[in-house]
C-alpha cells in the first residue's frame, strides 16, 4: 500500500507536477498544489478579500505568506482525509518552517508514519530552458503571463527557491528517513519508474 501522503520537492520545470498527476490519476489521491490553490482563489468571485490581497505579493514576484498557504492546503487535505483519500503535495512546501508545520499537521492527523518525499533533481540550466519554453508556448496560445515571467526573474526564482531554500528542507526529510532522490533528467517514463520502484508498485 502506498503512503497516505506523498510530497514532491523540486524547482519549477523539474517535472514533479507531471509525476504527481500520474499518481493522482491512478490512486485517486487529492492534488495539493500551492499554485493551483492560489489560482483558484484568484478567480473565485466569492474568495476571501484579505486572501486575495495577499496574492498580489506573488504576482509581483514575492513569496506568499505561510499563513495563506496553510489555510488553503490544510483545508483541502482535510476534505481528502475525511473521504479516506491520500494526498499528493506538489510544490506546496517551500521553506523549512513550512516543512515543520506540515509535519505537525500530519502528526495531529496520526499520519506521520505514512509519508514519502521525492526530491526531483535537475540542473539549473535545464530548469531555465524548460520554463522559458513553457512561457513561449503560453505566449503562442495567448495565455496571460505572470509579472515575473522574465529571464532575469526566473533565474532569481531558481536561486531563491532552489539553492537557498531547498537544502534545509531536504536535510529535514533525510533525517526523518523518508526522502528519495529522483533523477529528473531521465525521460518521463524513466522518472515514473524510479518513483514506482521506490513505492514498490
Amino acid at each position: 500500500m502506498i503512503p497516505k501522503i506523498i510530497i514532491f520537492i523540486g524547482l519549477p520545470g523539474s517535472g514533479k507536477g507531471t509525476q504527481a498527476k500520474k499518481l493522482i490519476a491512478e490512486f485517486h489521491y487529492g492534488h495539493i498544489s500551492t499554485g493551483d490553490l492560489l489560482r483558484a482563489l484568484d478567480t473565485d468571485p466569492d474568495g476571501n478579500l484579505h486572501d486575495k490581497e495577499a496574492l498580489q505579493t506573488m504576482k509581483s514576484g514575492g513569496m506568499v505568506s505561510n499563513e495563506l498557504i496553510y489555510k488553503l492546503a490544510f483545508s483541502e487535505m482535510e476534505k481528502c482525509f475525511s473521504e479516506d483519500r491520500g494526498v499528493v503535495l506538489d510544490g506546496a512546501i517551500r521553506n523549512i518552517d513550512q516543512a515543520k508545520y506540515y509535519q505537525q499537521f500530519f502528526v495531529e492527523k496520526g499520519l506521520e508514519s505514512s509519508l514519502r518525499v521525492f526530491d526531483v533533481r535537475i540542473p539549473d540550466d535545464v530548469v531555465f530552458n524548460r520554463i522559458m519554453a513553457r512561457i513561449e508556448n503560453d505566449k503562442a496560445r495567448g495565455k496571460a503571463l505572470r509579472a515575473d515571467d522574465t529571464p532575469e526573474k526566473i533565474k532569481k526564482r531558481i536561486l531563491e527557491q532552489g539553492h537557498e531554500l531547498m537544502p534545509p528542507i531536504l536535510s529535514y526529510y533525510k533525517d526523518m528517513g523518508v526522502l528519495v532522490d529522483i533523477d529528473g533528467t531521465d525521460t518521463i517514463d524513466g522518472v515514473e519508474k524510479q518513483i514506482r520502484d521506490s513505492l514498490e508498485i
